[in-house]
């Protein structure tokens, strides 16, 4: 089967069997909600698709792979997040 690997901003990944973001491991942490140490343990149990960047040696992890191992982590996400509130109109003072 034939696959484009790169597409705009997301690239094939063979696990999710889909194109998706990969991110750098401190935002990869901060959307999980967890340490970075949580990342490289999954990259080194294989639990989720990575790569390093030619000459920095940085890894960038699949956020699909990462999200499929923390579906609880993005539910809380959303809930905590706070709503914006509306502005009220400023009264003048006479």
């Amino acid at each position: 089967m034939d696959h484009t690997i790169f597409t705009g901003q997301k690239i094939w990944c063979p696990l999710c069997k889909d194109h998706a973001s990969f991110l750098r491991i401190p935002n990869a942490a901060k959307l999980i909600e967890a340490d970075r140490r949580t990342i490289y343990r999954h990259i080194e149990d294989g639990s989720i698709h990575v790569f390093r960047v030619g000459g920095t040696g940085n890894y960038r992890v699949c956020s699909g792979c990462l999200l499929a191992q923390h579906p609880d982590s993005v539910q809380m996400t959303l809930q905590t997040k706070p709503k914006p509130q509306a502005q009220r109109p400023k009264s003048k003072v006479l």
